[in-house]
């Protein structure tokens, strides 16, 4: 009776080692977003990474349940070139005010994400595994750096800069810039010499009345679509596609580039900014 007993827990012990399993995953991430653009901006590739746990339910040799828990990246390349183009102008000195001339525009996005993936996969091969799914997305650490270089169409001498942007889309507030940095852009405006900060905020423009929330999206989702290989039974390398299903801009902060309103106020557009992001990892299985 003891060896039955003692059978018995071994052959519930292996049953249920072979429906749990646990696991860690990191990897790359290569994203971009996609949507209605305006004349002269685009966006290219931007790159990040991924890590974290977990958790496998088998119902067979073929089929199961896996969700996980994940920290990951993803972001763009944003370039926005025009000519003749409108540029607000916030000295420290003077109202704003708005320029026209060639606006150069180049901006590295990162949104860190909080990522809870649930997919299905199946075992095609004892090498092969296939999956597919949906994540649920919150933003917790949206940021941009960058630089404008403009260059005014009708006072090209006097009203030139090259302005550096480090953005905290979650933290930074209207008409932030960075205090720390003593050096000052000077240019000459109506023969004076006015004085613009060298790095500003996500939203140094902004007037206080115009700031009604934040850049971003707090919640994302994506379709998942992939498949792992592997080497052993306890390591394997990974490839999936996430494809964004949600606008991640906020349409009350999303302004136009190429145009303003009659008071020279920014134009807001209501429209759908998606990502979408490949992403390349290796795992070990437990």
């Amino acid at each position: 009776m003891k060896k039955l007993i003692i059978f018995f827990f071994l052959l519930t012990t292996v049953s249920l080692s072979a429906q749990h399993r646990v696991g860690v995953r990191a990897g790359l991430n290569y994203s971009t977003f996609f949507g209605e653009l305006e004349e002269g901006e685009d966006y290219g590739i931007g790159s990040g990474f991924h890590f974290g746990i977990n958790y496998t339910y088998e119902f067979n040799d073929v089929f199961g349940i896996r969700g996980e828990l994940l920290y990951t990246q993803r972001g763009a390349k944003h370039t926005f070139y025009r000519e003749n183009n409108y540029n607000i102008i916030r000295s420290l000195t003077i109202d704003r005010f708005v320029e026209y001339g060639t606006v150069d525009l180049g901006m590295d996005l990162a949104n860190s994400y909080f990522s809870i993936p649930v997919t299905a996969q199946i075992r095609v091969h004892k090498k092969i595994e296939l999956f597919g799914g949906l994540s649920v997305d919150f933003l917790i650490g949206p940021s941009g750096r960058g630089k404008l270089d403009f260059t005014s169409a009708s006072r090209e001498d006097d009203i030139f800069y090259i302005q550096s942007y480090d953005h905290r889309y979650n933290s930074d507030v209207a008409g932030e810039y960075n205090t720390i940095i003593q050096d000052r852009i000077s240019i000459i405006v109506d023969g004076d010499r006015v004085s613009l900060p060298k790095i500003v905020g996500g939203y140094y423009n902004f007037e206080a009345d115009e700031k009604t929330g934040n850049r971003y999206n707090g919640i994302d989702s994506h379709l998942i679509l992939g498949g792992n290989y592997f080497i052993n039974p306890g390591f394997y390398l990974g490839a999936r596609v996430e494809y964004g299903l949600t606008d991640i801009t906020n349409n009350e902060m999303d302004y136009s580039l190429t145009e303003l309103d009659e008071l020279e106020r920014f134009i807001f557009r209501d429209d759908s900014d998606r990502s979408f992001s490949v992403n390349v990892s290796f795992g070990f299985r437990f």
